[in-house]
């Protein structure tokens, strides 16, 4: 075997570039690999020295190292920077082997050079990406501890679950709401968290949960949770969904807030609201009902200096009270607790009974109140206390900016799935820039006349609020000079298109004519808790139309009114064919004295005021020949610890013509009602020795105490649940201080006509 020719051929078809050189680095031979590598043919490189494919960019240090090695060990491999024929640099490794004789001098240098520019450049690639690694997990390390100071300078505890179930973050305050540190917490599974909760806190309420991606959507959510430690805590809990900038879920993230200390601030402030509720609004009932007894005549005729005295004065306590109701109902919407009783209503009934009760504060400025309001429209869900309250607001403010001898117009409107309900005056109007202002706390428009007309500036606030809670909306619409339109929707009951009530069959129908609406709302109200159905009239061309318009039994006339005056109208009445028949009772302070001259003209019978609602009665039962006899006075107990309230609503029902017994508290209460049992129970709640609540409870464990009729008489808003504990037989709840005399006394009449 010729070895020779082996090597030659290894020396032809090798793939490494091969350079042979002489002692003095001059080219005697390349191999076919390094031509290619080079750029450069054979013979342009032999006779050439070795450095003609240097790039000048390899250090200096590597061929000093070169020729050392060379030297000491006759060898040496590195990496040189080449250039190619081109231009264009290519990196070598190269290694180099000294031939020498046998004498040991050296005769030439074998160099073998491999191409490793693309591996150079994917080490350089490499480096980067390397570089660009440490770089990116340095500044999420970076961030990482700025988001973790964060998350533990921040007052709540956060938790973040992934999409597996596996806490993945935990700030310092989770740990202290679960007793664990920090990274105790982060690796656990959803199970084990709730275990640790049950564990540490006695609860296991929270809302851990996996949050797989591509699942149903995650919505936020809210929670409260009570904790059953030693010192209960209360956590108010957030829970939403972690997203990626494509919306795919990474996670869900819980947010703990601690609102011990706010929810027993709440508590203490419920606390003290009833109880200012209870102290303020007790004397109120007093003050207002003796006032209201001594106007009404209760200690004999008053002179006009002294009657207008204690209107200023009753007047005034009106005002202070509805300050004290607006307060309260500010502070029950602050703390969510603003209870609406829904049931279908009228509107037609709701724009009358607020026009009503308003008529006679637009009388004293000389306003005039009209109203548009089209038959048919169907019912409203509403509360009926809470949606007169809006519109009396509205209407009174309507009525405070309006110019004398202007009109406040109110107005019905289907709309869309609502009813929308508008008061329209014709006052200084708003600022544009404040419309969107009157409807928050406090605020009022600062121009002459809020200044001179007064207020909270919490009306509005409060019909905002009453009227959101009813699903509606609330806006005005105003311009300077132009006046106001306020406007409030309330939702329709489903199939709220029903016809009126039919009167009832075997009722007999009364139409009450006074000026005074508050007078016309009294003798209505005492008339239907008799079982008449009762139709008013505020004017004498009112009561003309409606007597000729519809079936009237008998009506009851006032005779000293503006415009057609009761005589006026009592002559036309009798004149007109379609009423002539119709009895009349006149029911005014102008008709003693002057009977004959009224059975005269076909007067029926006549009751004197200030009116006695047992003598309208009996007057009205013989005129329709329905009397039905004498019936024993009923007994009525009155239990207040305060001894002024106590003698008001006394003298109101011995006034009516009830027999009344008092109480001081429950404890006295029991005993009188185990004596005797009455006919009627007037009950306050916040008592000494035996509440209001406790004495019910007793009442209720006795069956021939169990059906009395009761009244609850308090300064307490009442929730659902306690008016339910309150239940004797018939029951009815009155607040006090906003309530009048004609408000008890109607209550009364009820309870003992229902029982």
């Amino acid at each position: 075997m010729d070895v020779t020719h082996i090597l030659r051929e290894v020396y032809w078809h090798s793939l490494d570039g091969i350079v042979v050189a002489d002692k003095d680095t001059v080219i005697l031979d390349v191999n076919p690999a390094y031509e290619a590598v080079t750029g450069y043919s054979r013979d342009e490189l032999i006779g050439r020295k070795t450095n003609i494919v240097r790039s000048g960019l390899t250090p200096p240090e590597v061929f000093r190292d070169m020729w050392t090695q060379l030297g000491r060990q006759g060898k040496w491999v590195g990496e040189v920077i080449n250039r190619h024929k081109n231009g264009n640099l290519w990196y070598s490794f190269l290694s180099i082997t000294r031939i020498v004789d046998e004498g040991g001098s050296v005769v030439a240098y074998v160099g073998i050079a491999r191409d490793i520019t693309q591996r150079k450049a994917m080490e350089q690639q490499l480096r980067q990406n390397l570089a660009e690694i440490q770089s990116a997990r340095e500044l999420a390390q970076a961030q990482a501890t700025r988001l973790t100071a964060l998350l533990d300078s921040v007052g709540e505890a956060i938790i973040m679950v992934d999409t597996l179930g596996i806490c993945v973050v935990a700030n310092h305050q989770a740990g202290g709401m679960l007793g664990l540190l920090p990274e105790q917490i982060v690796g656990k599974s959803v199970h084990e968290l709730h275990a640790l909760a049950l564990r540490s806190l006695g609860v296991s309420a929270f809302q851990w949960q996996p949050a797989p991606d591509g699942g149903p959507p995650i919505e936020p959510e809210t929670n409260v949770i009570e904790t059953r430690e030693q010192r209960p805590r209360v956590f108010h809990e957030f829970a939403a969904p972690v997203t990626d900038t494509e919306g795919h879920v990474l996670g869900r993230i819980y947010v703990y807030r601690d609102i011990t200390k706010e929810t027993e601030l709440d508590r203490m402030k419920t606390e003290f609201i009833a109880t200012v509720s209870h102290e303020l609004r007790t004397p109120m009932t007093s003050i207002k009902g003796a006032l209201g007894l001594v106007l009404g005549g209760a200690a004999g005729d008053l002179p006009p200096e002294a009657r207008e005295l204690l209107t200023i004065a009753r007047n005034n306590t009106d005002r202070l009270i509805r300050l004290i109701n607006d307060i309260l109902d500010i502070s029950r919407i602050e703390a969510g607790k603003m209870e609406i009783r829904r049931a279908p209503l009228s509107p037609a009934d709701v724009v009358r009974r607020a026009v009503e009760e308003m008529n006679a504060f637009a009388r004293q400025r000389n306003i005039t109140l009209t109203t548009d309001v089209p038959e048919g429209l169907p019912r409203v869900m509403a509360d009926a206390d809470r949606l007169h309250q809006v519109l009396d607001n509205l209407i009174s403010n309507a009525i405070k900016f309006s110019p004398q001898g202007s009109e406040v117009l109110i107005r019905a409107r289907e709309t869309g799935d609502g009813v929308r309900f508008d008061v329209i005056d014709r006052g200084p109007g708003i600022p544009a820039d404040q419309t969107g202002l009157i409807f928050e706390r406090f605020y009022r428009v600062d121009n002459a006349a809020s200044r001179k007309t007064g207020g909270t500036g919490l009306g509005l606030t409060i019909c905002k609020a009453i009227v959101e809670e009813h699903g509606g909306q609330i806006w005005v619409e105003s311009a300077l000079g132009e006046g106001s339109t306020f406007s409030f929707t309330v939702p329709v009951e489903p199939g709220g298109h029903v016809a009126e009530p039919p009167i009832p069959v075997g009722s007999r129908t009364v139409l009450v004519v006074d000026d005074d609406p508050d007078i016309v709302r009294i003798i209505m109200l005492a008339l239907e808790r008799e079982g008449f159905h009762a139709v008013g009239a505020t004017s004498g061309e009112q009561a003309l139309e409606i007597a000729r318009s519809r079936h009237v039994d008998v009506i009851t006339l006032d005779l000293m009114m503006p415009g057609a005056d009761g005589v006026q109208v009592l002559r036309q009445l009798k004149h007109d064919p379609a009423t002539r028949d119709i009895p009349v009772v006149v029911v005014s302070a102008y008709g003693a004295g002057k009977e004959p001259e009224l059975v005269a003209t076909g007067v029926s019978g006549i009751v004197a005021k200030p009116i006695d609602e047992n003598d309208l009665l009996a007057t009205i039962r013989t005129v329709l020949g329905t009397w039905r006899g004498e019936r024993p006075q009923p007994s009525i107990l009155v239990v207040d610890d305060d001894p002024d309230v106590r003698r008001i609503v006394s003298v109101m029902l011995e006034r009516a013509g009830y027999a009344v017994r008092t109480a001081q508290d429950g404890q006295e209460a029991f005993r009188m009602i185990m004596a005797e049992r009455p006919d009627l129970l007037i009950l306050d709640l916040m008592m000494p020795n035996l509440d209001g609540f406790q004495l019910v409870r007793l009442l209720r464990q006795r069956r021939w105490t169990q059906q009395i009729p009761l009244l609850v008489l308090t300064a307490l808003d009442l929730t659902e649940g306690e008016k339910t504990l309150l239940q004797l037989g018939p029951t009815r709840h009155v607040t006090k201080g906003p309530v009048i005399q004609e408000e008890i006394v109607a209550r009364v009449r009820e309870l003992l006509a229902s029982h």
